[in-house]
Formats: structure tokens, sequence, C-alpha cells
């Protein structure tokens, strides 16, 4: 690009015009300050850093950390080093394994004056992935934490991680959220703040990747990194990692600096384009390993992230079912459901308009439509349902009922909403957070429906803690067994307590937004005052332990995204 060329990382010119930028328009630029008074308010100061090298865990692991090096600029090294002797925790040791054509010097020297520092010269250039193996053959710690040469860690990064393991003791896969920096004096950028694990979302993007620690045992378990997928050779490990153990925390904090230049992706998202396409092998085989099923995976709409279709096993039926209370013509939602390409599904009518289809199942509609819905649920001789309503417009795709039992069809998930907008493009549901704007509100709602967002949530497959229980593919057997809908709760509350209940049985939530559905305005989402005490009060523990899918470092207050400062 013109700009990188005029303007190279990390070079004087770049910091000049930063610097005279940042005086002229920096009153301007809120997200950074904003970003810049998170890290006063929210991570430890000197005092506090201090007092972590004096405290004493019950549990003291060893860490190793692991970087495969080539041709590694010394600077950029040596501000490595120094980012790890600063730790508040020192019982770390550093792994290096050096593929480069000549070993390097300066590096000998650092093993020979620190014995916490082993250096291993290869010999040879075996590829990120044979680097990194030569860099694991040299540990000696209990659990192994994933640095690239070139990268950060914070001086309190290895305190919170091993006070993670103090509180989680059979932990065995650890992950944290990170930000991004240029040079070590520059100002820090970009906070990536994660959810808790997420397999759907993982699927789609690696959402994981900094930092990484997982249980030396787990490591060996899964026969290190895959030379197959170097590229995407962190995205591989993380996902057997999750395959072989549900023992994964989530640490809320920025606890890796990814350092921005040219030949990273960080800063260069053409720097290594062959990794686009070696991630989608890693989600094809993941996805294989661990549902035994097939998918189709292609580019999203940003580099890095894909969309994903999940094949359908054995044809189910599907029922779906019409509530057709409020329709002025009936038959017009029964044309939209109709679009559909996949034929093993029945039409149930909720109305007491005469129907010209003799194959549509019809059920005379009374003032409870609670009840309506559950008498239908039971008549239902589909294994999953869709309710839609008078709301509805149009459905985008052909496709939709496949690309949504697709997902359903997991034996972990239990209900898969969908992305509805209006007639001006504009989102109307793409997710609901638990917590916000009290017991839950529709995240992103009023923005276009394509736009590109915080993790790309109106873009790709993702968990979720809560979705619009309309347009969305339910499990049957599993809405019977959670007790149907209950009529305890109106408006959006009745959604929020039917996928907590789904929740509370161990099945995932996930967001499907790549299948679009065009509908009116929601006009049954509105909350009341009492029964949102009363939600708040009946899922107390949840609401204490907060969202899973949204981090706690990002705003409930603000259904556009901000940070929480």
């Amino acid at each position: 690009m013109r700009f990188e060329r005029l303007l190279p990382q990390n070079s004087k010119r770049r910091e000049i015009v930063k610097k005279i930028y940042s005086r002229l328009f920096g009153k301007y630029n809120t997200e950074e300050r904003k970003y810049l008074r998170w890290i006063k308010n929210n991570e430890p100061t000197i005092k506090e850093l201090d007092e972590q090298r004096n405290h004493e865990f019950t549990i003291n692991p060893k860490i190793s950390i692991i970087v495969p090096v080539y041709n590694t600029p010394q600077n950029f090294f040596d501000e490595l080093i120094q980012s790890l002797k600063n730790q508040t925790y020192s019982n770390w040791e550093l792994c290096l394994a050096d593929g480069s054509p000549k070993p390097i010097d300066y590096m000998k020297q650092y093993a020979m004056e620190d014995e916490r520092i082993k250096y291993k010269e290869i010999g040879e250039n075996k590829g990120i992935s044979g680097n990194t193996n030569e860099a694991l053959s040299l540990a000696t710690g209990d659990f192994i934490g994933l640095l690239d040469h070139d990268d950060l860690l914070p001086a309190f990064s290895l305190f919170e991680v091993v006070k993670c393991i103090n509180e989680h003791p059979d932990v065995e896969f650890i992950y944290s959220d990170e930000d991004k920096i240029e040079t070590i004096k520059g100002p820090r950028y970009g906070a990536f703040f994660k959810p808790d694990f997420s397999p759907y979302t993982l699927n789609s993007a690696n959402y994981i990747c900094h930092f990484s620690v997982f249980k030396k045992e787990l490591i060996e378990k899964i026969n290190g990194f895959n030379s197959k997928y170097d590229g995407s050779q962190d995205w591989d490990i993380v996902a057997r990692a999750s395959e072989n153990t549900d023992k994964i925390e989530h640490i809320a904090k920025i606890l890796y600096h990814w350092r921005v230049h040219q030949n990273s992706t960080a800063g260069n998202a053409d720097s290594k384009p062959y990794a686009y396409e070696i991630g989608k092998q890693v989600i094809k085989d993941h996805v294989k390993r661990s549902l035994d099923t097939d998918i189709k995976v292609e580019d999203g709409l940003t580099p890095g992230s894909y969309e994903v279709k999940y094949s359908v096993k054995d044809n189910p039926k599907v029922s779906i079912i019409i509530d057709g209370r409020n329709a002025r013509n009936i038959q017009k939602l029964i044309d939209a459901i109709k679009i559909s390409i996949y034929k093993n599904y029945e039409i149930i009518a909720i109305t007491n308009e005469s129907m010209q289809d003799i194959n549509i199942i019809k059920i005379p509609q009374t003032e409870n439509h609670i009840n309506d819905y559950n008498m239908a649920v039971e008549q239902a001789t589909g294994e999953y349902f869709m309710i839609v309503d008078s709301n509805l417009i149009r459905i985008d795709k052909p496709t939709y009922i496949e690309e949504l039992v697709g997902i359903c069809q997991d034996k972990n998930v239990g209900i898969v909403g969908t992305k509805l907008y209006n007639k001006h493009d504009n989102i109307e549901h793409c997710g609901i957070i638990l917590g916000m704007n009290g017991t839950g509100d529709l995240l992103y709602k009023g923005v276009p429906k394509n736009a590109g967002t915080y993790m790309q949530r109106l873009l790709i497959i993702h968990n979720v803690s809560c979705v619009y229980t309309k347009y969305s593919m339910i499990k049957k057997q599993l809405f019977i067994q959670i007790g149907k809908f209950n009529g305890e709760f109106t408006g959006l509350n009745t959604s929020i307590d039917m996928c907590l209940r789904i929740l509370s049985n161990e099945k995932q939530v996930v967001l499907n937004p790549l299948v679009s559905i065009c509908v009116e305005k929601l006009n049954d989402i509105e909350k009341e005052k009492t029964e949102e005490e009363q939600l708040q009060e009946k899922w107390n523990k949840a609401y204490k332990k907060g969202d899973a899918y949204f981090s706690p470092n990002l705003s409930k207050n603000n259904t556009n995204l901000a940070i929480n400062i």
C-alpha cells in the first residue's frame, strides 16, 4: 500500500507523523482515550505489582515459554527478554529453538547469563511448527505458554496465569485478552476483549490466538504442533486442545501485546495470505473430528473470518409454525416459507382464517398465544421446529432450513437463532446480551445489517447466551424436556428465560447470522420492570456470573458496543 511505503512500520517518519497527528487531532480520538482510561482503571499500579512479587501461591507451577525464532531482529528480542525479566511471577523458563541459517550469538549470550533461558540451534528451518516442537523439547515446566519472537507480555501476565491455576487447579487450557503495539514506548491500541470459550465462534475465526497456555500433559497428549497447518498452526493447536479437554479458562485481562509491523499479520493482513487457506483446512478437520460432520468453508467478509455451512444428516423433519393471528394475508407468510429447497418440512398454522392448502395443519387461535405455541409444538411431528409470525416479510436464502438444522443437529446445541433486519436494512435482532440494560437487550439493534462490527458478530456464526426464540430453530425433544413456554414472562424476557433454561441443561445457544430474515419492526420485545426483577431473581446465579459470551470489559449500557471503562 502507498501509505506503508511512505510511512513504513517502526520508522522515524511514521513516529513523527503520529505525534503530529496526535497533537492536532488527538482530542477527537475518543476510542484511544477510552482505552487509555481503561488501562489506568483496570491494570495494576506499581504498588500492586510489588505486592504481586511478594505474593505466595499455594501452587507454584513452572511456566515454560516456547518461542521459535528465525532471523529475529535483536531490538525486538531484547524487549521480549526484558518483558519476561519484568514478570512479577518468577518461576518461568524461556525455551528458544533457532532455525536461522546461522546461530544467533546474542541469544546464546542471554542463555549463558540466565539459566532460565534455554537456546537450541536446530541447524535448519523446519517451519513454524517444526521449530516450535524443537522448542517444546526443551520444556521442563508444568505449563506451556506460547509467545512469538517479536511480541511482549505485560509484567503481570504470568502472575494472572498462576492465579488462575490456583483458582482452578484442574485447568488444562488458559487464554487471555490481548492488544497491539508498534514500539515498546508507543501507545497500546486494538484491545481485543474476548468471550469465554465459544466452540462455534472458534469454528468461524481464531478468536483465541494470544496468550495461550496449556498444561504440558495436554500438549503431549495431542503430540504438539502439526506442520500440515503451518500458517494457522496456532489455530490448529487450540482446536485440538479443545477436543481433548473441557477444562478451559479465559482470563478477561490484557496479558499479551501483539507487535504490529509490516511482516506480521497484526500489521499487514496480506503478509501471510496462505494462512487463510490453511485456516479453512483447520476448520474442516476440527469439525470432522469433533462433530463428525462435513462442512463447506468459504472466505468471510473480513480477513481471517469464514462462512461455515454445516451439512444435514439423515434428512430430519422440520416443523414451521406460523402465528397467523395478526396476519393480513397468511398465504403470504406461507409463500415466504416455501422458498425452501429443503423439502422434509411441515407447516402448522395458528389461525382462525380459512386455509386453501389442505396439507397445512391448522390450529385455531385463542387469546393465549403461549398455550397456542405449546399446542402447535405438541402436534408437530418434526424433530426441530421454528415459529414465525406476521412480522415476516421474506427469508433471504432458500437454504435457510438446512443452514439452521445443520447446527441444531449437534447434540451440544439446543437452539440456533437468525439475523433479523427490517425493510430499511437495519438490524432488529442479532443476539441478546444477558444483563444488558437490565435483564438483557438486543445487540446492534438499528445498525446496518452487514456492518463490520466487533468480532464480526453480524457476519459469522458464533455462540451467544440468548436469542429471540421466534425465527430460531429449536430441538423439539429438548423444548419439551425443559418445560416448553411457561407463560411466566412476556416480551424479550420470554426468550431470555427460555435460553437460560437451555443453557442450564448444558446445551449451547448459537447464532447464525448467515441466515438473514426481513421482518417488520419487532413489536413483542418490551420488558416490564416487575418481570425483570422476577427474572433476575429466578436466574440470580446466571446474572451474577455474567454473560459468558460477552466480555465484562465491554459496556452493558450500550447496545452498539463500547468499552467498560
